[in-house]
């Protein structure tokens, strides 16, 4: 275990402050959720998402969602991506970019009809898609981000099969 030096006190009511730069430098952000591990006598906090636990049927529906429509659907909790169909699949477990991560902090919703350049990771070159994302949002917070990626032009189909798989994702996250 690395050690930081950094010592808090616990308050009367049992709180402790991560200190900001360790929040910093693993990219916890203000209302994230954390979950709480005990060791022997040592507590351990690692990030929590809810979507790092998802079902595998949504995993299978993102599958045939690129076989049937050849349409690729990405899903994201608050720093990294949880699922990925085809394409994508090498991005699972590495960080979102800045661009994804504004779109969280503004809770915005972006539909791009037509290609245009989009920016996945900071690792990978941008890719020139259209594309639809949306906040996931749960018991009123942001969770991640849900992902609709195609090689042709947007159609009113394909906005009403992305409202499917929100709506399939927001059911699995009840």
């Amino acid at each position: 275990m690395k050690t930081t030096g950094m010592v808090r006190r616990v308050d009367s009511l049992g709180r402790i402050v991560i200190p900001k730069e360790i929040r910093k430098v693993l990219k916890i952000k203000e209302n994230e959720q954390v979950e709480i591990n005990v060791s022997d006598d040592s507590i351990i906090l690692n990030r929590y998402s809810e979507l790092d636990e998802y079902d595998i049927s949504l995993t299978n529906l993102i599958e045939v969602i690129q076989e049937v429509y050849n349409k690729e659907i990405l899903v994201t909790n608050l720093n990294s991506f949880v699922l990925a169909s085809n394409e994508f699949k090498d991005l699972i477990g590495c960080e979102i970019s800045p661009y994804l991560s504004n779109i969280l902090d503004n809770r915005k919703e972006i539909v791009e009809n037509i290609s245009v350049n989009l920016s996945l990771n900071e690792t990978i070159d941008d890719v020139k898609k259209s594309f639809i994302i949306k906040p996931i949002i749960k018991n009123g917070d942001t969770v991640g981000l849900l992902i609709l990626i195609s090689d042709d032009n947007l159609e009113n189909n394909d906005t009403k099969l992305f409202d499917l798989v929100n709506s399939f994702l927001d059911k699995s996250l009840e």
